[in-house]
């Protein structure tokens, strides 16, 4: 009988030292996955033509940076490159994007609206042009642009923009205006709680603001997202939809993974500053990044305007889901 005892507590022992490497790769596997990834396929994008860029009837350059997409139709931020000063511009393309039958090009010829943004005063100690206007979000019922110096490190004027005003008066008159001593390429709105999400030339600091521009907290890039101390995209445009963060740019890590491409969307629980889920982006064959410039959601779909404004201006969509299902089967696996 001593035997036997023997004999099952030294195979209860060896089952133990058996299970435990095993368990330890689970929990690897637990960590290194903790933001769920997947890679969008090409044939879910969908292409949009855009009208040609053109300024008093002239053919017309710009340089991308931000999008959003409105019942109204489209509006999109540029910086105007083709001539000296460079300047800022708000554009609006009045159309229905709802309409999947409306490319935007056939039915509406021209840009609706051109406005010069730039602002025309600015602190005295600072030094250069107010020429590039970032990525950019909507309230619902104002739109606020990030106005900054084309450096790493310069200014930025935060400007609140009435939509009816910009709609149904043509009136680009700023309505409030923010300063920050930092260069912002992107902004995003959240209703509630009211707060203004910042994100710097390369997101190595990403900004939370009150509406009104009182700083309530500034983060580095290893510390915003708590899932991800190596988080490394560099934030080109970034929106706030129902009560998540979804940043769209590029992987500036010097570890990514070959399988991995540089565009990628992610999308981000702003109260716990957790990545839910991360979609990677196809490259184009020669132009390059989906995820260079502006993005929008609207209609349930996440729209792209990766290239300057030119003669020949493309639109790309795919529908939001795609992003949503990457977190619901993390969820479900891990249920």
């Amino acid at each position: 009988m001593r035997a036997l005892i023997l004999t099952l507590l030294s195979c209860v022992v060896l089952t133990m030292l058996v299970r435990q490497p095993n368990a330890q790769t689970v929990s690897n596997s637990k960590t290194s996955s903790a933001v769920p990834v997947a890679h969008l396929d090409t044939s879910k994008i969908h292409t949009w033509m855009l009208p040609p860029f053109d300024i008093n009837g002239k053919p017309a350059k710009a340089h991308t940076q931000g999008l959003l997409v409105h019942q109204n139709g489209f509006f999109v931020t540029a910086r105007r490159d083709d001539i000296n000063p460079r300047r800022s511009l708000l554009l609006w393309l009045n159309c229905d994007p709802s309409n999947q039958k409306d490319n935007c090009n056939e039915s509406k010829g021209t840009w609706a609206k051109i406005w010069d943004i730039t602002p025309t005063s600015q602190p005295a100690s600072w030094s250069g042009m107010l020429d590039h206007p970032g990525g950019f979000d909507s309230d619902g019922e104002n739109l606020w642009i990030p106005i900054s110096q084309s450096r790493r490190n310069g200014k930025t004027m935060v400007r609140k923009f009435s939509i009816r005003s910009l709609i149904d008066k043509g009136d680009a008159t700023p309505t409030g205006s923010i300063i920050i001593n930092d260069h912002i390429g992107a902004i995003a709105v959240s209703r509630s709680p009211k707060r203004l999400f910042g994100a710097n030339w390369d997101t190595l600091l990403a900004y939370e603001f009150s509406v009104d521009g009182n700083p309530i907290q500034h983060y580095e890039r290893n510390s915003f997202i708590r899932n991800l101390p190596n988080w490394s995209i560099a934030v080109q445009d970034w929106k706030v939809h129902e009560g998540f963060l979804i940043a769209s740019g590029l992987d500036k890590s010097s570890k990514r993974l070959a399988s991995h491409q540089r565009s990628l969307i992610q999308l981000i629980n702003f109260k716990t500053r957790q990545i839910i889920a991360e979609l990677r982006l196809p490259r184009r064959h020669a132009s390059g990044n989906f995820t260079r410039e502006g993005m929008a959601v609207f209609d349930e779909h996440i729209w792209l305007l990766p290239d300057d404004l030119g003669e020949e201006n493309k639109l790309y969509r795919f529908a939001l889901n795609e992003l949503l299902k990457v977190g619901r089967e993390s969820l479900r696996v891990k249920n």
